[in-house]
């Protein structure tokens, strides 16, 4: 019987620490007996080292995207030679030291990594300790990148049936395979009253709601979107969260819009789940989580501007399945939300096709799993 699950994220990109969230969550209410302690692997390296881990993801992906895409793709399949494996397991052998004590103090019966680098940096193959606890590993993408394929793994618990099929493809066992979606918050498994929430936020009854999302940490150039978002004729009501950017919250805030038009600023939002059960469309970015809790919601997305990649291959499940629209370019965005206004009927496809795919109860279904075994 499990008595203690450690679950491990990794601050590189918010989605991993979201899904750890949801996975702690769920734990507590399915099965309160078991301890769970949820820890970001990154605080347990040198503040320099973190730093130029998480901020240098957020740089290429925002400021160089296409540099990000080629590295992405170049490092999906290339291996890494004997010589270099040796350099990079002393590194981390040395680096994540005080992650590796950790583990050994909290002594779990199981370790959960919403991250792969858990998994690189306990892998025995690798000169890790393992600490011989089975390790499984929550992809929090409609993707799987080879960095996530460790054959001491025991299992992975993945968004959808394709991605489980490529794993399997890569040499990972059929029976180590579980496709149980992509975890978020419980909350967003629960109903919520919209008329409710549309009148707290003051949002006129009937009138079309749009919200762009830029993400727990701010998009580039949300200002921009939200100004293009804005001159869509009245009536329209439009949700903008500008996440922990201050200077894109206060740029969007400085934003006029014309009369019958009305702009809601927020910076980070904790209840994010109010501000889509409120709206009729999200512009949002193509992160797994986000996706998956506008999926859970029936929300219609239009995905703007998808970072090569894992975001562009969630866009690209998204698109397949029918419960989302891409826009290319600001005047296609701006094209896209007007056609959604004016066609109930395609939105509502939209929402029915989200509601195929989605799968609220995810944190549930992998917490039923792990405590199960």
């Amino acid at each position: 019987m499990l008595r203690r699950i450690l679950i491990v994220s990794a601050s590189a990109g918010a989605g991993h620490v979201r899904a750890a969230q949801a996975l702690e969550k769920a734990f507590a209410v399915r099965h309160p007996t078991i301890e769970t302690r949820h820890v970001d692997i990154l605080d347990f390296t040198h503040r320099a080292f973190r730093k130029a881990y998480a901020r240098g993801y957020l740089l290429l992906a925002n400021r160089l995207p296409a540099l990000w895409g080629y590295a992405y793709a170049q490092f999906d399949r290339r291996k890494v030679d004997a010589k270099k494996a040796k350099v990079i397991s002393v590194f981390d052998r040395i680096e994540y030291r005080a992650f590796r004590r950790e583990v050994e103090a909290f002594a779990p019966d199981a370790i959960l990594g919403t991250h792969f680098l858990p998994a690189a940096i306990l892998d025995p193959e690798r000169g890790g300790d393992g600490f011989g606890v089975p390790l499984s590993l929550v992809v929090t993408d409609f993707d799987v990148h080879s960095q996530w394929i460790h054959r001491t793994v025991s299992r992975y618990f993945v968004g959808s049936d394709e991605v489980a099929f490529r794993l399997a493809a890569r040499g990972i066992a059929a029976d180590r395979i579980e496709v149980t979606g992509i975890p978020i918050d419980p909350v967003f498994a629960e109903h919520a009253d919209r008329d409710r929430i549309r009148t707290r936020l003051g949002l006129r009854d009937g009138v079309f709601t749009a919200l762009v999302m830029s993400g727990g940490l701010g998009m580039k150039g949300i200002a921009a979107t939200v100004a293009e978002v804005l001159k869509l004729p009245p009536p329209l009501e439009v949700l903008a969260v500008c996440g922990r950017n201050r200077e894109a919250e206060a740029a969007v805030r400085a934003l006029a819009p014309a009369d019958g038009v009305r702009l809601h600023a927020f910076g980070f939002v904790d209840a994010i789940q109010d501000l889509m059960v409120a709206a009729d469309v999200a512009v949002t970015k193509s992160g797994g989580l986000s996706v998956s809790e506008c999926l859970a919601l029936r929300l219609p997305m239009i995905v703007w501007s998808p970072i090569p990649g894992q975001e562009e291959r969630n866009a690209d499940t998204l698109l397949e399945a029918g419960a989302a629209l891409k826009a290319v370019d600001l005047d296609s965005l701006r094209y896209k939300i007007a056609k959604l206004r004016a066609e109930p009927a395609h939105l509502a496809r939209i929402r029915n096709a989200a509601a195929a795919i989605a799968r609220p109860d995810a944190a549930f279904a992998i917490a039923d799993s792990v405590a199960a075994r």
